[in-house]
């Protein structure tokens, strides 16, 4: 594969998509090579980078569920995050950094026009900070600065990830002012489905804010200041209504455009991967983790998260832990069907029994202790979403920050409590049609919960209390790897289970793509082990 920074721009082929629960329909682009400024539509151009962009977040997302025991991770951390994870013509790697070029078609489309087009290059700026951003927090140091420019440097050598972080905080900022300028060029918006400027200059400032959560960890000065910075401005996500969200359809042809974990899980084979008992355990029946006591009473969520396929708890071949004092939890109860946190011994033939992913937020099946099969079960055909960053997301890492470095435009245990109201609602109201009945939620569940959670916070020391927030802002995120795997490496919370079989170091990074270190002599590959400029948490302190 030659060095992806080194490419020619070829935009792929854009498809029909529903982006909303509406069904929407994209123009196909017939021609996709030879792009060039004249020839390219800047609509065909924003489009593509849009789908380029939440393809390659769809790859981080189910890895980081896996590492933070959302669901089950098989195998070795190392052999799960090595060089072949980015790597390849279609990994995450190639895919942002395609992605890259085509936003400087668009600007150099844009500076070449007297159309208008700054709508579009905000949308395409908005999206390229976020990116730089997560590859930071995913890999560390990364091209940036000789990125994408082959004459001059035909072998990029990667910047300083602070530095890229700032670039990118200064790039939102000049999306905002791409924005407020007004113009009337309006691009087709996958996100929120009308483009809106309002709403992208809500999460301009929210990725800002997101970014300084994790600066303040090494520099609170700095994070303490942009912090309040962003929320004086009053203009980020706050309320559900501005969630940031990629919105997926029931479609399954001409081309799939369902949620890509309703496609893995409620089809005819069962379950693809098995919810992790950790997980489980806190939902089903609260959180037995010192200090905390496990409350038996489940979370209001836990229906809409988790559907179950069988009226039986797993016993006999189905439940090859039994007995073995190795496991923690082994079987939650209440015939929910997962396992153990890296529990890689053999695997029964129960892709029909396992427990799915439920309603929210892939699109499945609400449990209404129905016990059928997920691919008969009543479901959103996986009409869900891929969150990104929600309104709850905001209060708990204001919560967080609050805590850790007294920033955060409130009361620690006051923001938690606005982030766990709003995700309750969030998750309640995600589809009100499919979920009613005996088994709904109920403004009494969420009161009552709340009043055990802030109970439990204000008993805690300082450390429980940074536990209870990440504990909070953890089952939040469900569905959010990117967010829970930075929180982790943030505060080491929740406590986890360790690791049922050895699992080596847990990766604080990720490494290079093989193919990119094999092409570019400027680019040494690391392990998995080394921590981003953000992480100044001790060598080894979570599993």
């Amino acid at each position: 594969m030659k060095n992806i920074l080194k490419i020619s721009l070829v935009l792929g082929s854009l498809f029909f998509l529903s982006v909303s629960c509406e069904t929407g329909e994209l123009d196909l682009l017939t021609s996709p090579n030879d792009i060039t400024e004249d020839s390219a539509d800047p609509t065909f151009v924003l489009n593509d980078i849009q789908l380029k962009f939440i393809d390659g977040y769809e790859g981080l997302n189910q890895l980081s569920m896996q590492l933070t025991a959302h669901v089950n991770l098989f195998g070795s951390y190392n052999g799960a995050v090595d060089g072949l994870t980015l790597s390849g013509d279609t990994g995450e790697w190639a895919t942002f950094y395609q992605m890259f070029a085509n936003i400087d078609l668009l600007e150099d489309i844009a500076g070449a026009t007297e159309s208008g087009l700054t709508n579009h290059v905000a949308l395409a700026q908005i999206i390229e900070a976020y990116t730089y951003m997560i590859l930071v927090d995913y890999v560390g140091d990364v091209p940036f600065s000789e990125a994408n420019n082959p004459e001059e440097f035909p072998n990029p050598s990667v910047d300083d990830g602070r530095t890229i972080y700032e670039a990118q905080i200064a790039l939102l900022d000049e999306a905002i002012a791409n924005l407020n300028i007004g113009a009337n060029q309006l691009p087709e918006d996958l996100f929120f489905g009308t483009f809106v400027a309002q709403n992208w200059i809500q999460v301009a400032n929210t990725l800002k804010l997101r970014a300084y959560v994790n600066i303040g960890k090494v520099d609170a000065a700095a994070g303490s200041a942009g912090i309040s910075a962003v929320l004086s401005t009053g203009n980020y996500i706050n309320e559900n209504t501005e969630d940031f969200e990629f919105k997926y359809s029931n479609a399954a042809a001409p081309v799939d455009s369902r949620h890509p974990l309703f496609s893995t899980n409620y089809l005819a084979a069962g379950g693809a991967v098995y919810v992790s008992n950790n997980m489980l355990d806190l939902l089903n029946a609260g959180d037995d983790q010192p200090p905390f006591v496990e409350t038996g009473i489940p979370d209001p969520r836990l229906r809409y998260y988790v559907y179950r396929q069988r009226d039986q708890a797993p016993s006999g071949s189905n439940l090859p832990c039994d007995g073995d004092g190795n496991y923690f939890y082994c079987y939650v109860g209440n015939k929910y069907w997962g396992r153990d946190r890296n529990d890689e011994s053999g695997i029964p033939n129960d892709g029909i029994r396992r427990s799915l992913y439920g309603i929210y937020p892939i699109g499945g099946a609400f449990d209404k202790d129905e016990f059928v099969r997920g691919v008969a079960a009543p479901s959103l055909g996986g009409q869900g979403i891929q969150p990104l960053y929600l309104a709850s997301y905001t209060y708990f890492a204001l919560a967080e920050s609050a805590l850790r470095i007294g920033s955060g435009g409130g009361t620690p245990v006051s923001l938690m409590e606005q982030g766990i109201r709003l995700n309750m609602d969030k998750v309640k109201n995600f589809a009100p049609s499919s979920s009613t009945g005996t088994f709904a939620m109920t403004q009494a569940d969420i009161d009552a919960y709340v009043g055990r959670v802030l109970a439990e916070y204000n008993a805690a020391d300082a450390n429980g209390k940074l536990a209870v927030i990440s504990r909070e802002f953890y089952l939040a995120t469900y569905g959010c790897g990117p967010e829970v795997y930075n929180l982790y490496r943030r505060t080491g919370y929740p406590d986890l289970q360790s690791p049922v079989s050895a699992a080596g170091p847990f990766p604080r990074s990720f490494r290079y793509p093989d193919d990119e270190v094999i092409n570019n002599p400027n680019i040494s590959q690391k392990p998995n082990t080394d921590q981003v400029f953000w992480d100044n948490n001790p060598t080894g302190f979570i599993d």
